[in-house]
């Protein structure tokens, strides 16, 4: 269970650490709405993200079979946490490892599809 858990954060850790070498952050004026998944804990969780003249202003995560009270913390939380930074460069919610970074992968996804 620990090596599970280290790994999880290793690689939550590796995400974000992509996410800011290459900036991470919406930029260059692109606009536009994009739609991405990534698997999560309890299954696919999609992402839309919505950007104009290369800001965030909307991110919308939809992971139905993630774990109330758990998994579901993230999909409520990092959307609103990428709005506010402008940036998938955000940190992951605890105990929410894999859904974390399904969200966040998802979004990258999505603004680079419209970048």
């Amino acid at each position: 269970m620990k090596k599970l858990l280290i790994a999880g954060i290793l690689i939550s850790l590796l995400i974000i650490a992509g996410c800011a070498s290459s900036g991470g952050s919406a930029s260059g004026g692109a606009s536009g709405t994009a739609t991405a998944s990534a698997q999560g804990f309890g299954g696919e969780i999609k992402v839309t993200v919505t950007m104009e003249k290369g800001k965030i202003t909307k991110v919308e995560a939809d992971g139905p079979s993630e774990t109330q009270g758990v998994g579901s913390r993230a999909v409520i939380n990092l959307p609103a946490q990428m709005v506010a930074k402008n940036s998938v460069a955000v940190d992951v919610v605890g105990g929410a490892t894999v859904s974390s970074q399904a969200i966040l992968t998802a979004a990258k996804a999505a603004m680079d599809q419209i970048k």
